[in-house]
C-alpha cells in the first residue's frame, strides 16, 4: 500500500495548448510509478477554472496529502491559492526549463507560473516547495519532498509511551505535552516503571523461556541465561504494554533504579525495540524520541540513533557519537557482531546486564535534535557528516563522523545556542529536508 496519496494538477493556459502537453502528461504518470504514493489525477491537462475545480473536488474527496502542480505552460493565478486554502496541504510547484530558443513564440513560461503562484501561498502563509527540471531527476526530487510530507504525516496522531519519567537532572529531557501535541499532533501517555515490569515479571515466572524471539539472533554474549531471559521477557512486555495503549514509541527512565527493580538494565532492550519499529529514546528524553521518529520517517528502512556527542578533534574534523549500548543491532558495522554484555557502567561496571555493544556502520549521515526554544516554540539543530569506519574505541556502540561544517564552528553553535546533549543521528544526508519540514512547521533553524 502505498504511503501518501498525491494530487497531481497539471495546469496548462488556454493560449498555449498544443499536443505535446497531453503526451508529457502521460509521460509523468509513468514516471511517478517509482515515487511512493499513489497519484489522484483526472487523467487531462487542467486548461479551464471548471476542469481546475474538478480536479480540487476529487483531490477534496479522496483527502490527498499533498498537491504537484505541474506547470506544462504559464497558468492563470487564481486557480492553485484557492486550492491550497481549500484542501489545507502542502503544494509542490514543478516547472520545466523553456526548450531551445528559435525566436519565435516562448513555449512554456513554465518557470514564471511557479514564480506567480509561489508569491500568492508565500503571502497566505501556505506550505509550498519547489522543483526545476524535467526528467527522472526531477521526480526524484518530488519523491524527496514527499518523504517530508510523510514525516509530517508520520508524526501527526503519533502516540508516545513515556515510562517513568525522566531521569534526574536532565533538564533537556523536560517537554511540553500541550506543544508537542499543538505543533506536531503529538500525544504522550505516562506510564508508571511498576506496569511495565510487574508485566515483564509475571512473563518470566510463567515460563522457563519467555516467548519473544527477538533476542534470538543476537548470538555473541557474556551475560547469563537468567538474564537474557529477563530481557526477553521486558521485551514481550514492552510490546504489550504498546498494544494495550496504542503507542507507536517510547520514552524510558532507564536509569538510576530500573536495575535495581528489575535485576538487569535496558539498554539492550532500547535497541530491540528500536530494530523492532518501536522508536525508542533514552533517559525519559520525550523530544529526543520525536526527533528519532523524524529521522526514521526521513530515511525509511533506516533505524535512527540516539547519541552524546562525547568528543572531537579540531584538526581531523571529526568527532565521536555515542551510548552506553542501546543502537538497534542492524546499525552495526560489517565484519563486526553486536554483543549481549555487562553494562559498562550500572553499579559501578561489569555487575549486571544488559547492553549490546558494536561499532556503528560507516556511511552518510545527519545528526539532528528537536528542541524546545526558550522563548516559545521549536527550533531544529543539524549537522551533516561522513561517518567513518569505526573501531570498538570504548565500551558501548562508538562511531566516528567527519563533518562536513568546520567543527569548531559546530561545537561553538551548540555550546552558545544550548543545544541539547542528546541527539538522534540517522544514516542519510537529510539535510534539505529537514530545512523544508522546519519551514512547514514554523521551526527555527540552528
Amino acid at each position: 500500500m502505498k504511503q501518501l496519496k498525491v494530487g497531481y494538477l497539471p495546469l496548462v493556459k488556454g493560449s498555449w495548448v498544443n499536443g505535446k502537453q497531453e503526451i508529457r502528461r502521460a509521460e509523468v504518470i509513468g514516471m511517478f510509478s517509482k515515487l511512493d504514493a499513489e497519484i489522484v489525477e483526472e487523467g487531462r491537462i487542467i486548461v479551464t477554472e471548471e476542469e481546475a475545480n474538478s480536479s480540487i473536488a476529487k483531490f477534496e474527496q479522496e483527502r490527498v496529502d499533498a498537491v504537484i502542480v505541474h506547470f506544462l505552460s504559464f497558468a492563470l493565478g487564481a486557480v492553485v491559492p484557492a486550492a491550497a486554502r481549500r484542501l489545507g496541504v502542502p503544494v509542490i510547484f514543478w516547472s520545466e526549463p523553456e526548450p531551445p530558443w528559435d525566436g519565435g513564440r516562448i513555449q512554456k513560461n513554465s518557470f514564471c507560473g511557479t514564480n506567480c503562484n509561489a508569491h500568492a501561498l508565500w503571502k497566505m502563509r501556505l506550505p509550498y516547495t519547489f522543483v526545476y527540471g524535467e526528467g527522472p531527476e526531477a521526480v526524484e526530487a518530488i519523491g524527496r519532498k514527499l518523504r517530508v510530507v510523510a514525516a509530517v504525516k508520520g508524526l501527526r496522531n503519533l502516540r508516545i509511551g513515556s515510562v517513568g519519567g525522566r531521569v534526574p537532572g536532565f533538564y533537556a529531557s523536560n517537554y511540553d505535552e500541550l506543544q508537542l501535541l499543538d505543533t506536531f499532533g503529538i500525544s504522550t501517555e505516562k506510564l508508571t516503571m511498576l506496569e511495565v515490569v510487574e508485566k515483564a515479571r509475571k512473563i518470566f515466572a510463567d515460563s522457563a523461556e519467555p516467548c519473544a524471539p527477538v533476542a534470538d539472533p543476537i548470538r555473541s554474549f557474556d551475560i547469563s541465561d537468567e538474564e537474557r531471559r529477563r530481557l526477553k521477557a521486558l521485551f514481550q512486555a514492552f510490546v504489550e504494554t504498546a498494544e494495550k495503549y496504542r503507542l507507536d514509541a517510547f520514552a524510558i527512565r532507564c536509569w538510576p533504579e530500573f536495575s535495581d527493580i528489575y535485576g538487569i538494565g535496558v539498554c539492550a532492550l532500547i535497541g530491540l525495540l528500536n530494530e523492532a519499529g518501536f522508536v525508542t529514546g533514552c533517559e525519559g528524553d520525550m523530544i529526543g524520541t520525536v526527533t528519532m521518529k523524524l529521522g526514521s520517517l526521513l530515511v525509511p528502512g533506516e533505524k535512527p540513533f540516539f547519541c552524546d556527542l562525547i568528543s572531537f578533534d579540531e584538526k581531523a574534523n571529526t568527532g565521536v557519537v555515542w551510548h552506553c549500548g542501546a543502537a538497534a543491532p542492524s546499525l552495526c558495522r560489517s565484519g563486526c557482531e553486536p554483543r549481549f554484555c555487562k553494562h559498562s557502567i550500572i553499579d559501578g561496571g561489569g555487575v549486571k546486564g544488559v547492553s549490546c555493544e558494536f561499532p556503528l556502520k560507516p556511511g552518510r549521515v545527519t545528526l539532528m535534535r528537536i528542541g524546545e526554544d526558550r522563548d516559545c516554540g521549536y527550533r531544529l539543530f543539524m549537522a551533516a557528516g561522513t561517518a567513518l569506519e569505526t573501531e570498538q574505541l570504548l565500551r558501548g556502540t562508538p562511531l566516528q563522523v567527519k563533518f562536513d561544517e568546520k567543527v569548531s564552528d559546530l561545537i561553538e553553535t551548540i555550546i552558545d545556542e544550548g543545544v541539547e546533549h542528546h541527539y538522534a543521528l540517522i544514516h542519510g544526508d537529510v539535510t534539505a529536508e529537514l530545512k523544508l519540514f522546519a519551514k512547514w512547521m514554523g521551526i527555527k533553524i540552528i
